[in-house]
């Protein structure tokens, strides 16, 4: 992890202790420290405790906010295990030589599964979503058709995105970006020009949802299962003046859901961490992140045999040529200074 990843992590640490949002968790000393940003971790939390007798303490953050306290406790880690969306701070962790390499038991991985899974087993990859789900009011915006008509005059003032020193799965769309668009200053033109057309950046997906909702804009950038729910809950209760419909544009990245083990951690951490890897890894956790009834639970399982929810199938398959994996070690490189660039000129 390069020295600017770091201080960017620790930047939005010391912003969110300020605000008070890292509410302090009492840590028993027998219970597995799980650092998550996921909705359906607590469920499968419960689930591990009900199977195993390991009680589990879950520090339910936004990605951004997770792995700031994470940096913040490098000296002193106060976890077991971190599970969030996003392989490129779980590439940063591993080539810091921070994280204990576990090949799960028992876990059977379809083709994509081990295509994302490093073959170190750095990190698990249980299931991914996609980067990003361009949701539109059609009831005031036409459908966009590429990210260059995004900074057409049609759109001016009418997109948001989620600023990726607090969102995880934005940093990922952006490096997105810079496979496709080449590198690194083609994408810093693209971004400039949506923020001279007016582009709003909100802190995660929730907040430039409810822009969305409330009219500040009427084109947001999010994660497919948050597009794909906003959907959903339109048509269980229709709101006048919106209709929100959902558009890949091409490239859209993988996302990866990724569990990661403190190789630093105490031996019960390390070892309730390998059991509950060899859980999240298994069909029966599967089943219950995909029926957990959160936005979450809206993604692709990498395990053989297991299936998404129905609504899944509006993202954009693997095979369609439409889709990328990007290499979550070679952006881990440059996470930190992108996204200070982005806090500074964008955000």
């Amino acid at each position: 992890m390069k020295i600017s990843q770091k201080l960017s992590f620790a930047s939005v640490a010391i912003a969110t202790i300020l605000a008070g949002s890292l509410t302090p968790v009492a840590h028993a000393a027998d219970a597995f420290q799980l650092y998550a940003a996921l909705d359906y971790s607590t469920d499968v939390a419960t689930a591990f405790t009900a199977k195993t007798g390991i009680a589990v303490n879950v520090t339910a953050l936004s990605t951004g906010p997770l792995l700031a306290k994470i940096t913040a406790e490098k000296n002193n880690p106060q976890w077991g295990a971190y599970w969030a969306d996003g392989a490129e701070p779980c590439a940063a962790f591993d080539l810091d030589k921070q994280l204990l390499h576990y090949k799960p038991k028992g876990a059977h991985l379809n083709a994509i599964g081990a295509q994302l899974t490093p073959k170190s087993h750095a990190y698990q990859v249980p299931g991914f979503t996609e980067m990003v789900g361009v949701v539109y009011n059609s009831a005031k915006v036409r459908k966009p058709t590429s990210w260059d008509d995004l900074s057409s005059a049609t759109f001016k003032n009418q997109v948001g995105m989620n600023n990726p020193s607090v969102s995880g799965p934005t940093f990922p769309f952006i490096a997105g970006l810079i496979e496709q668009f080449g590198n690194e200053d083609a994408m810093k033109s693209y971004l400039t020009k949506l923020k001279t057309n007016g582009l709003r950046a909100f802190d995660k997906n929730s907040k430039t949802l409810a822009a969305l909702n409330t009219g500040v804009v009427n084109v947001a950038l999010v994660q497919s299962s948050a597009a794909i729910t906003e959907v959903n809950n339109y048509k269980a209760k229709p709101v006048a003046g919106l209709k929100p419909a959902v558009t890949y544009l091409d490239k859209t990245t993988v996302l990866p859901s990724c569990l990661a083990i403190d190789g630093k951690a105490s031996a019960f951490q390390q070892d309730a961490a390998k059991k509950f890897a060899d859980f999240v890894m298994s069909t029966e956790a599967v089943s219950i992140m995909v029926k957990s009834n959160t936005g979450d639970s809206l993604f692709w399982p990498t395990l053989v045999g297991r299936t998404p929810a129905p609504s899944i199938s509006t993202m954009p398959a693997l095979s369609s040529g439409t889709v990328q994996i990007v290499d979550p070690y070679k952006y881990a490189l440059i996470q930190g200074e992108v996204q200070d660039w982005f806090t500074k000129n964008i955000a």
